[in-house]
């Protein structure tokens, strides 16, 4: 069964999607926005590489050990993806929806930085800036 997305915003081309999961990062959304409820942990780096999402926003679990929460924002600042996590006590884990609209950022990888993003802004917020930045930037 196919996970459900949400279109929120469309600009330039591109979009804002959000998903209770990262497992439905798919050829659909490939160079958009994708704004989900799970961990950012090396799995999920791997599904935000592979897919060919412009940037991602997730949640940051807590961070947990050795920032295993937030691993894909390192994986995908290498791969030149823009990504940031929300606080885990900010936002409900596992839902997409809570991320986007209750979402507090707690940490974005530099290449989410360059185009804006910063801890402590809103998720929506920060899913505008991506958005407005992969506009600009054609990627």
């Amino acid at each position: 069964m196919a996970e459900k997305k949400t279109i929120v915003k469309e600009a330039g081309g591109r979009k804002i999607v959000v998903a209770d999961s990262a497992a439905a990062m798919d050829e659909s959304t490939k160079g958009d926005v994708f704004v989900d409820g799970s961990h950012c942990g090396i799995n999920v780096g791997e599904m935000t590489i592979h897919s060919g999402v412009g940037a991602m926003v997730g949640n940051d679990a807590g961070m947990g050990k050795n920032d295993a929460g937030i691993a894909a924002l390192k994986m995908c600042d290498e791969k030149g993806i823009p990504a940031a996590a929300v606080a885990a006590m900010s936002a409900k884990i596992g839902n997409g929806m809570s991320t986007y609209e209750q979402g507090k950022v707690s940490v974005a990888n530099e290449a989410a930085q360059k185009l804006g993003v910063s801890a402590g802004m809103s998720a929506k917020e920060a899913a505008d800036k991506l958005l407005e930045g992969l506009i600009k930037g054609g990627k």
